[in-house]
């Protein structure tokens, strides 16, 4: 199959506020890591999709435009970074409504895909897919297909999936890439999982994805390519919660040249149009 077989995601979004402190304010170092990650794809020649968080559009809606200036696809990170779980019907509608409107305002493009945060739509709260749709939504890539410590759903397809939800609404749910080993599911499709999988395993994850008939999404942050990042944060943040964080992303950036030789990759727009699920 020629073009792009896998999709290479970024959910935008500032470490600190998104992992430690959701009330902190957005800080620059977004902006340095957003263009480090941004020169490796140009070095690669690849193209993604940006899932931008709402309060980063809001501080740097520039930002936005240079993704789009850059060729790469921007689309809905959520807005807040609060978990979807924690939040009411009505929260939910604002976080959504804010979330859309904040990318679409600094990029100047519809925004039509929705990821959230922390993949905080689990079996609990399905419900938020009605939501999802009803803000504008025609995609969604919310739900991670097995179930993990922190979230997922088991059973869910592993592949990209069209279905009418309760209030009618039709969406496409492309879940981000788990594989089989073994009589296991395996979590491959990006973060902490890129940065501590053996490399080799990463590779032949990716590659049997796309062999079995689905596309591979894969995902990342603009901080894991950042190392000494969490060293501002000594004496402010637990060393343990450091140590886990800082783990494996001095190896991040190499790892990525390297799948980008083995895979052809894209956004999620162009995958998703070359297996015909747009």
């Amino acid at each position: 199959m020629p073009g792009p077989l896998c999709a290479f995601t970024v959910d935008v979004e500032d470490w600190y506020q998104s992992s430690v402190d959701f009330d902190a304010p957005i800080s620059d170092r977004v902006l340095r890591n957003c263009n480090r990650l941004l020169a490796l794809l140009d070095d690669c020649g690849v193209k993604g999709t940006f899932f931008v968080q709402g309060l980063v559009a809001e501080a740097f809606p520039a930002l936005v435009r240079t993704f789009l200036q850059h060729g790469h696809e921007v689309q809905s990170h959520g807005h807040s970074h609060r978990p979807l779980f924690a939040m009411s019907r009505a929260e939910l509608r604002r976080e959504l409504d804010y979330a859309r409107k904040t990318v679409e305002d600094a990029g100047g493009v519809k925004v039509t895909m929705f990821r959230a945060q922390d993949f905080s739509i689990r079996r609990e709260n399905l419900w938020a897919l009605e939501l999802v749709a009803a803000a504008g939504f025609e995609i969604d890539s919310s739900i991670f297909p097995m179930r993990t410590k922190r979230y997922g759903i088991a059973g869910w397809p592993a592949g990209p999936s069209q279905g009418r939800l309760r209030n009618g609404a039709v969406l496409l749910e492309v879940p981000v890439a788990v594989t089989r080993y073994g009589a296991l599911w395996l979590p491959v499709a990006g973060g902490g999982y890129f940065r501590l999988l053996p490399q080799a395993l990463l590779g032949w994850a990716l590659a049997s994805i796309t062999a079995a008939g689905r596309p591979a999404i894969v995902y990342c942050h603009p901080y894991e390519i950042a190392p000494q990042e969490t060293d501002d944060f000594k004496g402010r943040v637990s060393p343990m919660f450091l140590r886990s964080q800082r783990l494996g992303r001095r190896h991040f950036a190499p790892r990525m040249k390297h799948l980008f030789k083995m895979l052809p990759f894209g956004r999620m727009d162009s995958v998703l149009a070359n297996w015909r699920f747009l």
